[in-house]
């Protein structure tokens, strides 16, 4: 198969149709109607010469050629950013665009050093990158790196995936907390409290899996229901059937307004450690994402050093 321009537009079409799910979602991101998606996914599997994907009533499901010709598809457009990159890198600025992704609601945390390396980083003298942002689930952040739709990552990772890298950038502190028409909010002692909290029903976040509740047995009798974002958790504590942990910074104004408690903050709390992601191979290849690093970790110190001086005071 020879690459044209008409080539280079119709494996677009195919990745969005992929990366979406199929024809119906990947309208929005293409702008185009199915009718138009189907013609051009058409178009491309007779330049090939096989079937790339089944769809009908049973769903969108890629064929197994269509998975390998997918990862194909991946690492031409990843080749394609990194010439952009490397041809840009030539005149002395960064060029391209820096794809970053990261899980929801950290830009409340003070101890999070991402809105400073941002801003550092679209200030910068040479920057000409286009940045690229996106809120993704942990498992699903890890994932994008591995298929090289992201460049770096930032947030929860207790697995260790092949092929990435991992860096330690700061801790959120997380505590048990439910709404105050709940049951457990009426108990006054705490050792009535500790002997209830068990069979209470729970909110589980799928990315920290048995560091959320160690006190709790996997075969417990309490429900415990899985979310993979933060907001998905609170939403539930907030209809006042569940109880679960949720960053300090993020609950503030429900606690100060009363809506939620604290359930034992001083004995029942921990401390999320965030960490970047990238590919291991990457980091020094790619001028922007050197230069964001390099942000983010001068954002870290900073805010080291202002949370040191403030203890000190």
């Amino acid at each position: 198969m020879v690459v044209s321009d008409i080539d280079v537009r119709l494996l677009k079409v195919f990745r969005a149709v992929v990366e979406s799910g199929g024809f119906a979602n990947a309208q929005a991101i293409l702008n185009v109607g199915t009718s138009t998606i189907s013609t051009q996914m058409s178009q491309l599997e007779t330049r090939l010469g096989y079937v790339l994907c089944h769809r009908g009533r049973s769903g969108f499901r890629l064929t197994e050629k269509g998975e390998s010709f997918y990862r194909l598809v991946i690492e031409l457009f990843q080749s394609v950013q990194n010439f952009e990159v490397q041809a840009g890198s030539l005149r002395g600025g960064m060029e391209g665009q820096l794809r970053i992704g990261f899980i929801d609601n950290i830009i409340t945390d003070p101890m999070s050093p991402f809105r400073g390396a941002i801003e550092d980083f679209r200030r910068h003298p040479r920057n000409r990158a286009r940045l690229l942002l996106e809120v993704l689930s942990p498992q699903d952040l890890e994932r994008a790196l591995q298929e090289h739709r992201l460049d770096v990552a930032i947030g929860v990772f207790y697995s260790r995936l092949r092929g990435l890298a991992y860096e330690q950038l700061y801790q959120q502190r997380d505590v048990l907390v439910c709404h105050r028409d709940h049951p457990l909010a009426q108990i006054q002692s705490e050792i009535e409290l500790a002997q209830a909290l068990p069979a209470s029903n729970k909110v589980l976040r799928s990315f920290l899996g048995t560091h959320e509740f160690p006190f709790v047995s996997p075969g417990g009798a309490s429900m415990i229901t899985s979310v993979s974002h933060i907001e998905a958790a609170a939403l539930l504590i907030l209809t006042g059937d569940c109880i679960g942990f949720l960053p300090r910074h993020y609950i503030k104004q429900w606690v100060n307004s009363g809506e939620l408690v604290e359930l034992l903050p001083d004995q029942l709390y921990r401390d999320t450690h965030f960490s970047i992601a990238t590919r291991a191979d990457q980091q020094h290849t790619v001028p922007a994402l050197h230069v964001f690093l390099s942000c983010l970790r001068a954002a870290k110190v900073h805010l080291d050093g202002t949370v040191q001086v403030r203890l000190a005071a």
